[in-house]
């Protein structure tokens, strides 16, 4: 009786040792409307004769281990296929191989899938354990931004990932594509972009796809990447030379992140730096030569400042004010000129007056009739300087007793000779 225990046990075990199922892959991410191949190989006694071959997927209430049959995905007896699995399978049909292809794949199809074999005899059947897990990935695309940062903001230098993933699960096996701004980036084709160290130039929106498919794009992201005022320049409006008294207006052009917040403008005059305003735009109403010079500007946000290059700004005259300044000019100088020479003039007169002598008429009575030679001062010779003038002196007619040099007669004209310093 022993013996025949053992030797039943060995049967059995025999028999079980020859029923096998193989699956693969035993697990399956797919997008909708696609298709998914279950790849199957199966082994059975062969003093068995298989009848049924049958895919099932468990229903919700039932064991999801293959313990149970739920409904039929693929049955070598049409009748018993499920109405949501009618013509969308394609079975191999070949010796022990249990390959099941599954056409356009939906949300609903998600689950495990189990491969059963059956013949004659109440034993002699057999569900493959294990299966394989299906997981409907469900479109559209969605991009989700990773970073080390605690409060999720993003600065220059940072690392980012950027992970193109759908709901429930993320295929591998497709190439994927990468899109900023809804430009393509050749190089991304993985479902995963990674930036080490982002700059500003990564600022921007984000989508992500399928490389060989436009109707599963994902919606666009934004990379808020945070920077301080980049790109800082001045630009003049209106762009051409700037006439006296024409108005112009100078503006600070930045790129930031966040927005600048703070504007400051420098004027340059022969080498002196001076704050001249605190707006985006500083405007002149009426431009003269005094707003020649260099300007800049500098842009400040929560991140940093810069400062722009500057630029030179000169106030052409026009032509015909030119020539009306130069001939006032000229008028100008002409006059200073000759007040110059007036001047001249003027002093060398009252120079010669000084010295000249002022000619005198002595004061002679009707009785006085004597002239003498006269001189200045005693001085000595060496320190006068001697002018000779001759006066024309004409006398009344002679009264006096006193003698004459000389017996003139009335209306006689006398020289005398007079000496005096400078």
């Amino acid at each position: 009786m022993f013996y025949i225990s053992i030797s039943l046990q060995l049967l059995v075990s025999a028999a079980v040792a020859s029923w096998s199922v193989s699956y693969y892959p035993r697990s399956i991410c797919a997008f909708e409307r696609s298709s998914v191949d279950f790849t199957c190989t199966f082994v059975y006694p062969d003093y068995y004769t298989v009848i049924t071959t049958n895919w099932f997927k468990p229903e919700a209430h039932q064991n999801q281990d293959g313990s149970q049959v739920g409904i039929s995905v693929y049955n070598s007896e049409a009748a018993k296929i499920h109405q949501l699995y009618k013509n969308r399978t394609a079975y191999a049909n070949k010796d022990k191989n249990c390959s099941l292809q599954l056409h356009n794949v939906s949300k609903s199809d998600t689950g495990k899938y189990f491969f059963r074999i059956e013949t004659y005899y109440y034993y002699g059947k057999y569900t493959g354990p294990g299966g394989i897990n299906l997981i409907v990935a469900v479109l559209p695309f969605r991009v989700t931004v990773k970073t080390q940062k605690v409060n999720g903001q993003i600065h220059e230098g940072d690392s980012v990932t950027l992970t193109c993933s759908t709901e429930n699960c993320t295929p591998k096996q497709e190439p994927f594509a990468w899109f900023k701004n809804q430009r393509l980036i050749p190089e991304a084709t993985d479902s995963v972009l990674q930036i080490t160290s982002v700059s500003h130039d990564d600022f921007g929106n984000y989508s992500c796809g399928l490389k060989n498919s436009s109707t599963t794009s994902a919606d666009e992201i934004l990379l808020d990447v945070r920077y301080s005022p980049k790109n800082i320049k001045v630009t003049v409006l209106p762009p051409r030379k700037i006439q006296e008294g024409n108005s112009l207006t100078l503006i600070c052009m930045s790129n930031a992140n966040p927005a600048v917040t703070n504007y400051s403008w420098f004027m340059i005059k022969e080498e002196y730096v001076s704050y001249i305003g605190s707006d985006r735009e500083f405007s002149i109403k009426s431009a003269s030569q005094n707003d020649d010079g260099r300007y800049f500007c500098t842009a400040k946000n929560d991140i940093g400042s810069q400062n722009s290059t500057a630029i030179a700004l000169k106030v052409e005259v026009p032509s015909h004010r030119t020539f009306l300044l130069t001939a006032t000019a000229v008028f100008f100088f002409l006059m200073a000129v000759l007040l110059v020479m007036f001047g001249l003039i003027i002093r060398r007169k009252r120079f010669t007056s000084k010295k000249q002598p002022t000619e005198q008429t002595p004061a002679v009575t009707v009785t006085e009739e004597i002239y003498e030679n006269l001189r200045k001062s005693p001085e000595s010779e060496e320190n006068l300087t001697i002018y000779v003038t001759y006066a024309d002196l004409r006398l009344p007619p002679s009264t006096s007793d006193r003698p004459c040099c000389n017996s003139q007669e009335e209306g006689t004209v006398i020289y005398s000779l007079l000496s005096y310093k400078d």
